[in-house]
């Protein structure tokens, strides 16, 4: 069975030009209208396409753990957000079977107005939690956070960049997702942090139907993966173990050798 399935998938984008129209999820989450037009949305006048991701046809089975590669540029982040719902795809389809958490970057939805609690609550509603859930499990964000009650009631426009990290990633780790989404978010935070936040993404691993990650770590790819997709220009590359994908595209980042003079 297939938790996640991409048919001829592609997104576009135009060149110098934001995509108010992008922020599907949110709109929906929020309970606004998705399809509803925003303001600025359009290509301007000669402006130029950008398929961000293009023709991508992929399968994901259950219990499977995906690795992400490619180049700077390559799309890997599009289409994590297009399988986590933040984008919608121009052409194609996409299908995802179960509910899905996204941590793609720890800032999404959490705005330094409001106060570390009342970002929890924003942030939980988002990603489908209920009021009673978000209360219930209130001390262990804050406890897994590091933060204390005055801090938690203090605008996050006051907070270092090092706690603000520590809150976006102690929301997300309460959460019970069926398919996971990680893109590159754990290289942040002092070392105790990253390795409790290391050790938390081993047991929402454990629970997850389905991992997607992306990372320039090859090595962690290789390590964790099962299966590896290479990405370049938004299409694919290759497909399949990811000892063998990996190694491939780590062979082709390789500067060629010089040729020896005389020779």
């Amino acid at each position: 069975m297939s938790v996640i399935r991409c048919d001829d998938l592609g997104i576009c984008f135009f060149r110098g030009q934001p995509r108010a129209v992008a922020w599907h999820g949110v709109k929906t989450a929020l309970g606004l209208n998705p399809s509803a037009p925003a303001a600025g949305t359009g290509p301007a006048m000669g402006a130029s396409e950008l398929w961000a991701v293009r023709h991508v046809d992929l399968e994901v089975p259950a219990g499977s753990c995906l690795g992400i590669c490619g180049p700077n540029g390559a799309g890997k982040t599009t289409l994590m957000r297009l399988i986590s719902g933040i984008y919608k795809p121009d052409e194609g389809s996409l299908a995802v079977a179960g509910k899905t958490s996204a941590l793609l970057s720890l800032g999404i939805g959490i705005s330094s107005a409001l106060t570390g609690r009342e970002n929890l609550r924003v942030v939980g509603a988002l990603h489908g939690l209920s009021r009673a859930e978000i209360r219930d499990r209130y001390v262990e964000i804050r406890e897994f956070a590091g933060l204390d009650e005055p801090t938690m009631n203090t605008p996050v426009r006051f907070y270092s960049s090092g706690m603000r990290t520590r809150l976006g990633f102690a929301i997300y780790a309460v959460l019970t997702p069926e398919v996971l989404l990680i893109d590159e978010v754990l290289a942040v935070g002092d070392a105790s942090f990253r390795q409790k936040s290391a050790a938390r993404l081993d047991q929402l691993r454990e629970r997850a139907r389905c991992v997607v990650i992306s990372s320039h770590n090859l090595g962690f790819l290789k390590d964790t993966c099962d299966k590896a997709l290479w990405l370049d220009g938004g299409k694919i590359v290759a497909y399949g173990d990811s000892a063998e994908v990996v190694d491939g595209y780590e062979a082709s980042t390789r500067a060629p050798e010089p040729e020896s003079a005389g020779g």
